[in-house]
């Protein structure tokens, strides 16, 4: 406090930090000032740095830039060199009309001499666009969410003539929706308009799926979640899960993987289902793909939460993918290929086993209630808790010895599959134990730490660290947004048993923060949640009552999904996190300084 105070007087615009924190009037008194004095915690002051005026000269630049434009523009109109103005993305019509020129390598900020065109005079689903956002789809995205054959849909917008009269034209509108706001290379759109072009085509999208029954559909509406769920939008993303699953059902698609297609169309033991068969396969693996991506959508992106209960049993013996190397080969290839369908010959084939067999356990054991008052029906839970958690170990030594396996014959170091599919055993983990770590609200005095459970996770979290230190930042950013939770709840438990046990918060907590940050150049539910953490962090010594953010954060009882609306809430009103940064916020009320839970 010294380098801020001088003969007793306070040095300008020197504040107090928990006021400052707080956006609160603070009376500078020495050495403690009324709030602090009143909350019982230690004062400290910070001097408040000045903001950086413009630089000399900088006005006089803009008004040159300005001219300039201005003449090239008038230039411009004379000679005629507009874009002709494509269809609206509303519109039905061919997608054949010219439109802007799009250069490939150009990045997305604009240049001072860029030409800047209205959403009316831009077209997203025309098929030089089109062509850079399957690209970028197929290098960014397949290879953790497999369900598109590339070859096939690439001939498709190559050759047909009127793209908006194929099958697969949804499929395209989809793509266009996820890619769109981050991988658009031409300057033809700001920021705001690409986020407008793919919400209108998501709306499009989701009605079309409806009102047409279909493969092409139904991969079109799972597409759509990667955009929904990356945003932060869980409740949306859930919806189209909901309505994947049950068009899937409607399209036999379970039936097809659990009995090899043995009753389509054809007397069987089992009640046939009067549905067309595959006419290729590529199809038939396209079917297949679908079917596991809705298995693994609903049971991934729940994990924790105890209200899930239309987890689907486990199909054991059922249709697995093909190798992913196969699946990357035209069809004339494919078709004289054996795929070898009992064999598990891919890392996206075991993260399908384990979402779909293995997690099974973990949700059904979550979605049990027990006597928090009773000490035997505690110890019922411990033991049911540590032999599924056996079962997880067990699973995770064979998918590590098959995984060496897969990475020597392919010669592939790095595959974003294992990266999800460990994450995920370690959030498995946390989200059996967290609850039985520390004791409910109430019962601090009555029941104890359980302290294998507390080490557990603390395991986990450090497994996960592992994990993701060795991700190039380049692939943590293009990677699946369902890792985003994973670290999150990791984070999460650091903070709280640190505070909980009043020990220091462990220092792989930071690289969990900075995986979050990555992640959050693309997905800005991971930029939500890392303002939750550093806030959290902010205010480790603090009472939890005094915390600005919700309660329920600091209790373990609550799944990570039970308490994302509150925090959404929480990120779209206060912004505490800005005092980190320096930044103005909306100063709050009395009230709201006295009671930042209610």
């Amino acid at each position: 406090m010294s380098d801020h105070v001088s003969g007793g007087r306070m040095l300008n615009k020197a504040v107090c930090f928990l006021c400052r924190q707080r956006k609160t009037r603070c009376n500078r008194n020495i050495p403690e000032c009324d709030s602090c004095s009143k909350a019982g915690v230690e004062c400290q002051y910070v001097q408040v740095k000045r903001k950086p005026g413009l630089r000399a000269g900088y006005v006089s630049t803009l008004e040159e830039r300005l001219t300039k434009l201005e003449k090239e523009f008038q230039e411009m109109k004379v000679d005629g060199i507009r874009a002709v103005p494509a269809v609206n993305v509303s519109s039905s019509a061919s997608i054949a009309a010219p439109s802007a020129h799009v250069t490939p390598d150009r990045p997305a900020e604009a240049t001072s001499r860029s030409v800047r065109y209205t959403p009316l005079d831009f077209d997203p689903l025309t098929a030089n666009v089109l062509n850079e956002l399957c690209a970028v789809w197929f290098e960014k995205y397949h290879s953790w969410f497999p369900i598109l054959h590339g070859p096939s849909l690439m001939d498709v917008l190559q050759t047909a003539p009127v793209l908006s009269n194929t099958a697969h034209y949804n499929v395209f509108k989809a793509i266009a929706a996820v890619t769109i706001p981050h991988s658009y290379r031409s300057d033809s759109l700001t920021n705001d308009q690409r986020r407008q072009c793919s919400e209108e085509l998501r709306g499009q999208v989701v009605m079309d799926s409806i009102s047409q029954l279909s493969l092409q559909s139904l991969q079109a509406l799972l597409i759509l979640t990667i955009r929904d769920y990356g945003s932060g939008r869980l409740s949306e993303c859930w919806n189209l899960v909901a309505l994947a699953k049950r068009m899937s059902t409607q399209l036999g698609y379970r039936d097809m993987v659990a009995n090899y297609c043995d009753n389509f169309n054809q007397l069987s033991t089992i009640p046939p289902r009067i549905l067309p068969l595959p006419v290729s396969l590529v199809n038939k693996e396209e079917r297949i793909r679908a079917y596991w991506m809705v298995e693994v959508l609903d049971g991934s992106s729940t994990l924790g939460a105890a209200w899930n209960l239309n987890i689907s049993r486990p199909e054991n013996t059922a249709l697995l993918p093909c190798s992913d190397t196969v699946f990357t080969f035209p069809e004339a290839l494919i078709s004289v290929w054996s795929f070898g369908e009992a064999e598990i010959s891919s890392a996206h084939s075991w993260y399908v086993i384990l979402v779909t067999r293995e997690l099974w356990h973990v949700h059904c054991f979550l979605q049990k209630t027990f006597d928090t008052h009773s000490a035997t029906e505690r110890v019922r839970w411990q033991t049911e808790c540590k032999g599924v958690d056996q079962q997880l170990v067990e699973w995770r030594t064979k998918f590590e010895e098959a995984i060496m396996q897969v990475r020597a014959e392919s010669g592939n170091t790095y595959d974003p599959n294992v990266i999800q599919t460990q994450c995920i055993m370690d959030l498995a983990i946390i989200s059996l134990y967290q609850r039985l770590a520390l004791p409910p609200a109430g019962l601090e005095e009555a029941q104890e730490p359980w302290y294998h459970a507390i080490q557990r996770c603390l395991d986990a979290c450090g497994d996960m660290t592992t994990v993701l230190r060795v991700v190039d930042d380049a692939n943590l950013e293009n990677m699946n947004p369902l890792i985003i939770p994973c670290i999150f709840v990791a984070s999460r438990f650091l903070v709280v048993h640190a505070k909980w046990l009043n020990v220091e918060i462990p220092r792989n907590l930071d690289l969990l923060v900075y995986s979050l940050k990555t992640c959050g150049l693309r997905w800005s539910l991971a930029r939500r949640l890392e303002r939750v953490i550093r806030t959290a962090t902010a205010e480790q010594k603090l009472p939890s009552s005094m915390s600005s953010l919700p309660v329920q954060f600091y209790d373990l009882q609550y799944s990570y999904y039970d308490i994302d609306e509150s925090i959404r809430i929480w990120a779209e009103g206060l912004h505490p996190w800005m005092h980190l940064a320096g930044l103005e916020q909306r100063v709050l009320d009395q009230s709201s300084f006295m009671f930042p839970n209610a």
